[in-house]
């Protein structure tokens, strides 16, 4: 039988292969595909195709009574342009794997080695290939997938690759691992002029100027301080370049970020209420639309407990959180529904950070990326 360590070589070359083929979120057909040709072998029970549109779950059932693990890892690309020397950067201008999905891909797809060299005696394991994380719509499209509705798992787990702490670490934290959030996209319309006669005109300028100094002071309010809640400007347009027109339309985008979804419902409804009276005020129209919404990832005591033991038992170096982290992760769509947990891998105290041009996920973390889970069901399929 071969070893995990022999299949590694292989599975880094597949890891290669998917980064040379980067996909936007809900576009991930190729990359469905090359899963899909690649994990066959593996003969899992069943396998389910286009799941939330263009994901897939590969079923290993031991057709015994015994817990349902579901394992997921987050299948699409950024539009973010590559600029690194690799033999297999992707070919795709300002699109590339700069979060380490394809990693996160290769670490699943390695589990399915071991999950057909070693079946599982009870229970039920569901690996899960999951589209379109990075805009906060991929994993409501699984869940609300009618194919879905046959998979009831007893726990839910994901990892994600972390630069900034020790290569092969593990990152735990029990209550909320990281935080809900929104994008907001402000429009803000008054009246063109001439630059020679600008009283005849409407600009939006003094409004914008308002907003992008008063909003990110909203959560120096206590509760926000307490609980935590963050604004943080992304954007700002006023006008277009020129110096013969006053302009009539700008537009602001912000991100709400807060530990939970009430209060990040709160920040939301007074950030709509200040829009709303300063566009009063400077005779604007305001138009506000909502994206990209994210729950907070939730971790069960349970499951980071499970986390802890696979970790030590493998002397893989262990590190409690003491604050979640600040971005989102539509992971915690399923951990709302499930009991299950996300933790974190290190990629490196000094490699390349997440969304960065420069970044490449390393492989030489995938071996205890595969394991984690791996333990995982050893641990939780009997209990």
């Amino acid at each position: 039988m071969k070893a995990l360590s022999d299949f590694l070589p292989e599975l880094i070359s597949f890891r290669k292969e998917l980064h040379h083929n980067p996909e936007l979120s809900g576009k991930e057909f190729k990359t469905g595909n090359l899963i899909l040709q690649f994990c066959s072998r593996f003969q899992p029970s069943r396998i389910i195709e286009k799941l939330g549109k263009t994901g897939l779950a590969l079923i290993f059932d031991s057709k015994k009574p015994g817990n349902t693990l579901l394992f997921r890892a987050d299948m699409d690309a950024l539009p973010i342009e590559e600029d690194i020397e690799i033999p297999y950067t992707s070919p795709k201008k300002s699109l590339s794997h700069k979060c380490g999905h394809d990693g996160h891909m290769a670490i699943l797809s390695g589990l399915a080695f071991l999950l057909h060299h070693h079946p599982i005696r009870n229970g039920k394991v569901i690996l899960l290939f999951q589209p379109a994380e990075e805009v906060g719509k991929g994993a409501l499209a699984v869940l609300h997938d009618a194919k879905f509705r046959e998979i009831t798992p007893d726990y839910v787990f994901a990892l994600h690759n972390l630069p900034g702490y020790p290569r092969n670490s593990i990152q735990v934290r029990e209550g909320i691992f990281s935080l809900a959030s929104e994008g907001l996209h402000i429009h803000l319309k008054g009246h063109a002029s001439h630059a020679a006669y600008p009283e005849q005109g409407i600009s939006p300028l003094p409004a914008a100027v308002e907003l992008l100094d008063k909003l990110p002071k909203l959560t120096a309010q206590k509760r926000f301080q307490t609980e935590f809640g963050q604004i943080t400007i992304t954007y700002a347009k006023i006008g277009r370049f020129g110096f013969g027109t006053v302009p009539g339309v700008a537009e602001i985008a912000l991100t709400l970020r807060a530990t939970e979804n009430k209060l990040l419902e709160q920040l939301d409804e007074n950030v709509s209420k200040i829009i709303a009276k300063i566009a009063t005020q400077y005779y604007l129209e305001e138009n506000i639309r909502r994206f990209e919404p994210f729950h907070p990832t939730q971790n069960d005591i349970k499951a980071v407990q499970a986390i802890r033991n696979v970790a030590n038992r493998h002397h893989f170096a262990l590190i409690e959180l003491t604050q979640p982290f600040r971005w989102s992760e539509d992971f915690g769509q399923f951990t709302s529904r499930f009991k299950g947990a996300m933790f974190g891998l290190g990629a490196g105290e000094n490699h390349s950070d997440l969304h960065t041009w420069y970044y490449d996920f390393p492989d030489e973390i995938l071996e205890t990326g595969i394991k984690m889970f791996f333990g995982l069901i050893q641990d939780l399929l009997h209990d």
